[in-house]
């Protein structure tokens, strides 16, 4: 929100944006309340009340800063180490990264009426966002970013992706278990990222060679991705009834759908 573009808020207004804005980062803290200029806000196991009184007056001085102060709100409730400015495009380039999110959110953040995030439509109502990686939290890419730093959505989406595989070459590998029609290939490093690994087709090719059959994938939720061959049907239709549990009871659920891998690139999979 910038001069010029929209006028300043009042303070009530600008306190229920900060109360909005907050609700994205629901994976680490939860606003419990908001009275006048402050809020309740449960994070990390913690209960913490929080004046809006300060930042609001920083707000006033710059509106241009409203994103830098919405993170310093989430680092001084997470104890995040400070990020740097998040107007640097060359700055930020290598903390990029996709990140997999149900379709539901850009009518959760359109009713908030908060900036439209950045996003890909995919499969199975999933949608492909755009994350800055903090220490404890991330931070959303929106089309008001995307202005701010004269960039592309397809730039955004190349940076993120080549920062994914960076990251997963570097510190996650994945795991092999079994042999034959059992071999399965996981992605379970709790990094916020392992669902997304499905991006990774170059990946995806390599594993299609190694299993019995169609490779079959499957990411119930955020941090869980899991592949194996077809041509066994018992196997496969254990394996898909687990992930539908899971897609409904494990935390930051996504899909019960299962996907697979076509001339290279990513298709759902239709059970026979």
């Amino acid at each position: 929100m910038r001069n010029g573009d929209t006028p300043l808020m009042e303070a009530d207004q600008f306190a229920a944006y900060i109360e909005r804005r907050l609700s994205l980062y629901d994976d680490v803290l939860e606003v419990r309340e908001r009275r006048g200029s402050s809020l309740r806000v449960h994070a990390r196991g913690h209960e913490v009340t929080i004046t809006l009184d300060r930042f609001y007056r920083a707000y006033a001085r710059d509106p241009a800063q409203l994103d830098a102060i919405v993170q310093t709100m989430v680092s001084m409730l997470t104890r995040d180490i400070p990020a740097r400015d998040r107007g640097d495009f060359a700055v930020l380039r290598e903390r990029l990264f996709p990140m997999l999110k149900p379709i539901g959110l850009l009518a959760f953040v359109r009713d908030r009426r908060l900036p439209m995030l950045v996003y890909r439509p995919f499969l199975a109502d999933l949608i492909i966002t755009y994350v800055v990686d903090e220490p404890q939290s991330v931070a959303y890419i929106n089309e008001q970013h995307l202005d701010q730093w004269g960039v592309s959505e397809r730039d955004i989406h190349e940076a993120a992706l080549r920062n994914l595989r960076r990251r997963t070459d570097e510190r996650v590998p994945y795991a092999m278990i079994g042999e034959d029609d059992q071999r399965l290939f996981i992605f379970n490093s709790n990094d916020g990222y392992d669902a997304t690994r499905l991006l990774l087709t170059d990946i995806l090719a390599d594993w299609a060679q190694r299993v019995c059959g169609q490779l079959v994938i499957g990411i119930p939720n955020r941090d869980f991705l899991i592949a194996l061959g077809d041509e066994n049907p018992d196997i496969l239709r254990s394996v898909a009834a687990q992930i539908q549990i899971d897609a409904v009871q494990r935390d930051y659920g996504l899909t019960d759908r299962l996907f697979t891998l076509v001339g290279g690139q990513i298709r759902e999979y239709e059970m026979a």
